[in-house]
């Protein structure tokens, strides 16, 4: 082959090898508006979420898509998250005493979600935070809001 061919051949393979290596995951700043995730997914409320169903719900349907049954295992505490562990999506906020605990958790990217709802002013938004989290990283570190995607996958319920 002449030199040129090589070359070319050479450029095309290492811009391929690039692509595939410098794709990034998605992050919640990528995260689409509530009304354009058209994905179907689903949850599962467990017993111990008794009383929070309507904000999971809530939460849930942020994200659009969802439909209750099967899916993503969603079970409450009324303690702080002691396992979330470094790979997991952990979410924090302040104890009475000021500490930092973990709040939400979300175990593999939709395998099992963790909430402690009572914890939080607004446990709809941790739960909307936490389903964020089968598909997006957080965006930043700072308080949650419902303002945009983003915010919600931020990382500190405040």
């Amino acid at each position: 082959m002449s030199k040129f061919v090589m070359r070319v051949a050479t450029a095309l393979f290492a811009a391929l090898a690039f692509g595939f290596v410098a794709v990034p995951l998605a992050s919640a700043q990528e995260a689409p508006a509530e009304t354009e995730f058209e994905a179907a997914w689903s949850y599962t409320i467990e017993s111990s979420c008794a009383g929070w169903e309507g904000v999971i719900r809530q939460g849930a349907n942020y994200w659009g898509g969802a439909s209750e049954g099967g899916g993503t295992p969603v079970r409450c505490q009324n303690s702080a998250i002691t396992d979330c562990g470094f790979f997991a999506e952990g979410v924090e906020t302040t104890d009475v005493h000021g500490n930092l605990i973990v709040v939400g958790c979300n175990y593999g990217m939709g395998q099992l979600i963790k909430l402690y709802p009572g914890a939080v002013n607004d446990p709809a938004l941790l739960a909307a935070h936490e389903f964020g989290h089968n598909w997006y990283g957080h965006s930043y570190n700072g308080c949650a809001s419902w303002a945009s995607p983003t915010d919600v996958m931020a990382t500190t319920m405040c």
